[in-house]
């Protein structure tokens, strides 16, 4: 096969054969086909789309590029969570540790910052001293110890993934729902899972910001979960304004830890989306109706069992707490102080992302290092009352060159008003 030649039958709308995509994506992780090669295949299938049988097949053929893990002999059922992505989704530094403790095993494969959006690897790897990167026996002695992990993609799971990954975030093609999906279930059919859970983000914050691009994405992931035999379950969330009220590297970790300690005074938006999730997983795991599972969930939260669990996982993975706390204190914040009299009407998650994307939180090429101590810690958030001189939010950075372009845009986040704004649940419907 010639590798000019698919590339021209894709841009001019024709559908690809399995065998032709398994070809292309083998001969992509061998060079054989050039990175310019693979970026004009992203591009066409952006624009032209992908099929059902080319995504199934485009997923099975990156999944297969890589190592296929096998952990059933432990005996305990096998769940995983996906977020699409947004802006202080710490969640899954609370669901891992949460899951585990109700006796289910999580072996979760995370990415980096992608855009605006924050990236679950690099914000654990903000803990001083700790790993995402262990071979096939550290990982099965992590799920033995502790019931889960959270690591990077490593060059040996889908590392036709990693690549198509890293070159979406720079050629404009991140919001194709065919990459999307082959992108995300290739990793997850590479953990021997029994389930599934994604969170879908849908609002001006989300790579997907309309409900009906959601809906297209729900169903593509259900058809291709079912034609590669993967039980799924997908929940909805709004992503307009950030979770919680840390964005950022350490600051989102901070916020997760406190969250598992402290269930009772953890963001609301942060508690509910976690228990849903959670409560999706046992649902999966061991065939509970949705309330009991909530229940138990709640249960093994409140009893401390979860924060126990974190902390069991950060040193497992060799992270150092008490150091990362000590050294991340001594930063000195730079303040945003409200112009106005009124209540917060928005904050839009999308400039706030940029803004801390501007102070180092995430990268803007793919050579980009991240910044673990920069982020935004909101102190206001919409509905709540504010007069001139108070306090909005805390800026994090080390390059001090990048405060004043954060501070000027994260201005434009906010927006005012005389009445406070009528609440919004942070979960959804479930798209038909």
């Amino acid at each position: 096969m010639l590798a000019s030649e698919l590339l021209r039958k894709k841009r001019d709308g024709a559908e690809l054969t399995p065998e032709e995509i398994r070809w292309f994506v083998a001969a992509s992780v061998s060079g054989a086909v050039t990175e310019p090669q693979v970026a004009a295949f992203l591009m066409a299938a952006c624009i032209r789309g992908l099929s059902l049988r080319e995504t199934a097949a485009l997923t099975q053929a990156m999944c297969d590029s890589g190592v296929r893990f096998s952990w059933h002999h432990l005996g305990k059922p096998i769940i995983d969570k996906h977020s699409t992505g947004g802006v202080g989704d710490k969640i899954s530094l609370v669901l891992v540790p949460l899951v585990a403790a109700c006796g289910v095993l999580v072996p979760m494969i995370s990415g980096r910052a992608l855009g605006h959006t924050g990236g679950t690897v690099d914000k654990w790897e903000s803990i001083l001293g700790l790993r995402t990167e262990f071979s096939t026996s550290e990982l099965e002695r992590l799920l033995q110890d502790v019931g889960g992990f959270i690591i990077g993609q490593s060059a040996a799971i889908a590392p036709a993934d990693r690549l198509f990954y890293r070159l979406r975030d720079v050629t404009g093609t991140v919001e194709s729902i065919g990459l999307i999906t082959a992108s995300i279930l290739s990793k997850k059919l590479a953990e021997d899972l029994d389930g599934l859970v994604l969170d879908i983000k849908v609002g001006s914050g989300a790579f997907l910001p309309t409900y009906e691009h959601a809906r297209q994405l729900a169903q593509a992931m259900e058809a291709v979960a079912q034609e590669l035999q993967l039980p799924l379950r997908i929940v909805f969330s709004r992503m307009d304004t950030p979770l919680g009220y840390a964005v950022g590297n350490w600051w989102e970790v901070r916020e997760a830890e406190q969250a598992l300690r402290s269930p009772e005074t953890a963001p609301a938006d942060v508690r509910v989306i976690t228990e849903q999730l959670a409560a999706e997983m046992l649902c999966l795991a061991h065939q509970l109706p949705h309330q009991e599972a909530l229940e138990r969930v709640r249960s093994v939260w409140h009893s401390g069992t979860a924060w126990e669990r974190f902390h069991a996982l950060v040193r497992a993975q060799g992270g150092r707490w008490e150091e990362s706390v000590a050294q991340y204190e001594q930063l000195h914040p730079t303040p945003l102080h409200a112009w106005e009299d009124g209540y917060i009407t928005a904050l839009e998650a999308r400039t706030v992302g940029l803004a801390a994307l501007l102070l180092g939180a995430g990268r803007r090429t793919e050579h980009d290092q991240v910044d673990p101590a920069a982020g935004i810690l909101l102190h206001r958030k919409p509905g709540d009352r504010v007069r001139p001189g108070d306090l909005l939010a805390s800026l994090y950075s080390r390059s001090a060159a990048s405060l004043p372009e954060a501070l000027a845009l994260l201005r434009h986040a906010y927006h005012f008003g005389e009445e406070p704004p009528e609440p919004e649940p942070i979960l959804l419907e479930k798209a038909p």
